[in-house]
């Protein structure tokens, strides 16, 4: 990861060096713009996930694991390992906020923390649809939810691959798409073709952790060279897709 991480400083650019004025303003209103500062609700419950010692009995359907199979963690250790960055979060919420998504989905919601920051997006009529393959994690999840009062999240629990087309059929379009679920080629872009004809010109679509593994920078070169991408940015702890119409294909390395 060290590797990955020193390749990726080297090329990644700042707004002064970008020519395209959509990922410029992209830049400016997300990555250097730090106008919303982080939820100390959302905060404090992250800070007792991380100290929670409780060990629960989950189903792990990602990368390197049977599905179906069993482990045995600590709620603790979930959250240290789990969770994104509280900056990553709130790109998350300013995306959503900035261009009043209000069909969202992701795909893998984990204790529900990257959930509860985009559910704070001052949006009417938002509503998010996520799905979690281990009962026992959503569970948790949803008495995150619930301790909160997000009552605009949807919580799915079960498999992606059982879950995601009847949700999908039942969106009018997908705003944003948040994929961080099975860490596997196949499943990265089995999810993506399963919601790419509900996406529209101006949706996003972020994927998480495209330098964690082989497989996965393989799958972002596949969807970064996908017909409906126009615009692709790497900001190291995802990948940003685009699909403007009228832009020009290409790709980006972003300071982050």
């Amino acid at each position: 990861m060290m590797k990955e991480w020193l390749v990726y400083w080297m090329y990644a650019v700042d707004r002064h060096s970008l020519q395209s004025p959509f990922i410029y303003r992209f830049y400016d209103h997300f990555i250097r713009n730090r106008s919303y500062t982080e939820n100390l609700r959302i905060e404090s419950l992250k800070i007792e996930l991380k100290n929670n010692q409780k060990i629960i009995d989950i189903e792990d359907f990602g990368a390197g694991s049977v599905a179906n199979s069993r482990q045995k963690r600590s709620v603790a250790y979930i959250a240290k390992t789990s969770t994104s960055s509280t900056r990553f979060s709130i790109l998350l919420h300013n995306i959503i906020e900035k261009y009043q998504f209000t069909h969202v989905l992701e795909l893998g919601t984990s204790l529900g923390l990257n959930t509860l920051y985009m559910s704070a997006a001052q949006v009417e009529n938002l509503q998010i649809q996520t799905i979690e393959g281990s009962k026992a994690i959503a569970a948790i999840a949803a008495d995150n939810f619930a301790e909160l009062n997000a009552n605009n999240i949807k919580l799915h629990v079960g498999n992606i691959d059982d879950l995601l087309v009847p949700i999908v059929l039942g969106l009018n379009q997908i705003d944003l798409a948040y994929l961080d679920a099975n860490h596997t080629y196949e499943a990265t872009i089995r999810y993506f073709d399963k919601i790419s004809y509900k996406i529209h010109e101006n949706s996003i679509v972020v994927v998480d952790d495209i330098h964690w593994s082989s497989e996965m920078k393989k799958a972002w070169r596949t969807l970064i060279n996908h017909p409906k991408v126009t615009h692709s940015a790497d900001i190291y702890d995802a990948g940003i897709l685009f699909f403007k119409e009228g832009l020009q294909k290409k790709h980006f390395i972003l300071e982050f």
